[in-house]
């Protein structure tokens, strides 16, 4: 046999019955496809796969045979995710996990191992092995603890088998219910002895798979802070770690410790990583030495949700090297060898990251602004890929909460333009960050609305609000909602026209989502909002019956407050602008009585909404009265047109009693005394 013959001989001759030629060609291929991604595609695409996997399955095959056989297997799973599912497909984890079985030849079952760590790089092949996961447990367990004891432990070879046993337990976490079942084999009491074994290869796995063990798990988080090991505790070795000349330990010590700090299990330790974790990120991103990718991402999930940890970020410099970041990779586009696709997923985590450091802290924000980060966002949103997008649209969003940013950045940035062009023509993944970051600049106080507007933003919403993904309809809504705020009465009657009264009563029908009632009850809260046109318009599109059965829907049905509260807030809307509609409101025994059950609530938003409904009804004065009475003795039982009813409901009596409730917050109580003004008979 030569190397002058072609990849599709070597395949059929895995199907020799001469055991010599068929182990020939195996040794050809994988000598082939080792290193080369374009040979691997190649032999994936000539059919490798089923017939290596046959050669596993049979019982009698020659365990040379396995070896080669195997080693394909495990250089195939390194080149893509697909090809390893391809495998994990044929069948190929039964035979591998047989022969790393007692007594099976020590070249087979190192061969076995390699392949088994590759076939699990991936998250679909760690979903995918279900059934063999409580079976290679105690397996890789046996072999870090029987190498650690053995006289060779110092070895390099025992040190590459136990740095691959604990890389495999770490991708079989990959979901809870695995961390569980990992962790309660005792593995964690194996692992933490091997974090100051002074071999960086051993310690840089075992802190992936603390960290794989411990991901988003309260419960095994809170285990691994008690743990201690010759008088040390978990955190304050993995501290230690983090401050290692080794950059790749300090980079997943810091993983490790995101954990911890994001369950806030480590709490005595809190303060520690902030000052030490945060740091060595800012700087591992510069490092050569390390991905700046993990790096990057790294630092995002500690600083998730975290503004103390966002604020030390920022005086640590992340938010300069970000944007330095962000700088080099424009500067690399369209040049040759540079590896462009890299740079894709750099200049995305880059834009997640930054967008979770400004999500909650002004000084964090105004920085950003003062890097110049939205010349970065408005050019991202003219990307080429759509991830680059969405994670500049969600950056935006997080920015763009600045009500002092929004006035005065804003405008001059030119961002909302290519915005408005991501919601009309980009897919949905991109549509429901760009929509979230619209919300946030159409409100009465941003100079931004006015623009929107004669760019036609009604109408892309009108589109948007038909969308197959409940996230954009929702933002839709809500854009339309900050929309009807503080605008004129023409602006109100073309928004109010193009939106369609008919649809929004539609979008708060039971039936829909949640979320999507929510905000279209809010629209219509605010179309009744500062004008009574929009009061007008609903009655006259529905009807008053339609309008009251829904009113009273809303507010007999189990439903989120925030529903409730939305809808007493129209209610007050109507009620407070229009006399003749708040005669239909407290002509309905039954949604009145909703009403002021809602007085009592427990959550402060819905109670008051309801005591704003009760005293926007009590405002009314009976016609009799002349208005020179109201001026002289202000609207008091005497003057309030609809007294009676509320008389008839007990209110007053149930405002005495909430009035002097020291359980109830400020805001309820001052509310009640306000309502208990109508109440009152005016003294002389």
């Amino acid at each position: 046999m030569t190397s002058t013959q072609r990849p599709a001989q070597f395949i059929e001759q895995l199907q020799s019955p001469d055991p010599l030629v068929v182990y020939s060609a195996l040794r050809m291929i994988k000598n082939a496809i080792i290193g080369s991604s374009t040979k691997k595609l190649l032999y994936f695409q000539l059919q490798i796969i089923p017939n290596v996997s046959s050669l596993l399955a049979m019982d009698d095959t020659d365990v040379q045979i396995r070896v080669q056989a195997t080693a394909i297997v495990s250089s195939l799973a390194h080149k893509s995710e697909e090809i390893a599912r391809h495998l994990l497909d044929s069948g190929v984890m039964t035979p591998l996990m047989s022969q790393i079985m007692p007594g099976t030849d020590p070249v087979l079952v190192e061969a076995s191992e390699r392949a088994l760590n590759a076939l699990l790089s991936y998250t679909s092949t760690k979903m995918g092995i279900e059934e063999h996961a409580i079976t290679i447990v105690p397996y890789l367990m046996s072999i870090i603890a029987e190498t650690k004891e053995s006289t060779s432990a110092y070895e390099m070879h025992a040190h590459a088998r136990i740095e691959l046993a604990v890389q495999i337990l770490g991708k079989l976490c990959a979901t809870e219910a695995r961390q569980y079942m990992v962790a309660n084999t005792g593995v964690i009491e194996l692992l933490v002895p091997l974090l100051p074994c002074n071999y960086p290869k051993i310690q840089v796995a075992t802190l992936q798979t603390l960290s794989a063990l411990s991901y988003e798990n309260m419960e095994i988080c809170r285990a691994l802070s008690l743990v201690s090991h010759k008088g040390m505790s978990l955190p304050a070795i993995v501290l230690e770690l983090a401050r290692h000349h080794d950059p790749e330990i300090q980079l997943h010590a810091c993983l490790c410790l995101s954990n911890l700090s994001r369950m806030r299990v480590a709490n005595g330790w809190l303060k520690d990583i902030q000052t030490v974790a945060v740091p060595a990120l800012v700087k591992l991103i510069k490092n050569p030495q390390v991905s700046n990718l993990d790096a990057i991402q790294a630092l995002g999930y500690l600083c998730h949700e975290d503004a103390d940890i966002q604020v030390a970020a920022k005086n640590a410099g992340a938010i300069v090297e970000l944007i330095n970041i962000l700088t080099e990779i424009e500067g690399q586009e369209g040049e040759d060898f540079v590896d462009q696709a890299h740079n894709i997923r750099v200049a995305k985590t880059t834009f997640l990251t930054l967008g979770t450091i400004v999500s909650t802290g002004e000084e964090c924000r105004s920085k950003a602004v003062e890097c110049h980060a939205f010349v970065h966002l408005v050019r991202a949103m003219k990307h080429t890929d759509n991830g680059v997008k969405s994670a500049a649209c969600l950056c935006t969003q997080y920015i763009v909460r600045s009500v002092p940013i929004c006035r005065t950045h804003v405008p001059e940035s030119g961002l909302l333009k290519p915005l408005l062009a991501l919601l009309r023509t980009a897919p949905a993944e991109v549509q429901v960050n760009a929509s979230a970051a619209l919300i946030n600049l159409l409100p009465d106080f941003s100079p931004c609305r006015s623009e929107a507007l004669k760019e036609g933003v009604v109408d892309i919403l009108v589109t948007l609000m038909e969308s197959d993904v409940v996230m954009i309809r929702r933002n839709a809504l809500w854009c339309i909602r900050n929309l009807l705020v503080g605008v004129d009465d023409d602006t109100r009657r073309e928004v109010i026209e193009k939106i369609n009264i008919q649809r929004i009563y539609e979008l708060s029908l039971p039936g829909v989502e949640s979320v999507i009632r929510e905000k279209a009850v809010g629209v219509l809260q605010n179309i009744t909002a500062d004008s009574v046109l929009g009061t007008h318009m609903i009655f006259d599109t529905l009807g008053s019956d339609r309008v009251l059965e829904l009113l009273q829907q809303l507010l007999t049905s189990k439903l989120e407050n925030s529903i409730h509260t939305h809808t007493l807030y129209l209610i007050n809307n109507i009620a407070v602008r229009s006399q003749p509609h708040c005669e239909l409101i407290v002509k309905d025994s039954k949604l009145l009585q909703a009403v002021v059950g809602y007085i009592s609530s427990s959550v402060s938003e819905v109670a008051i909404g309801a005591l704003w409904c009760v005293n926007s009804i009590a405002s009314h004065r009976r016609d009799t009265e002349s208005e020179q009475e109201e001026e002289a003795g202000g609207i008091s039982r005497r003057t309030s047109k609809y007294m009676p009813e509320l008389d008839e409901l007990g209110i007053q009596a149930i405002l005495e009693d909430m009035k002097d409730d020291s359980s109830l917050c400020l805001s309820v109580r001052d509310r009640v005394k306000s309502c208990l003004d109508y109440f009152n008979i005016p003294t002389s």
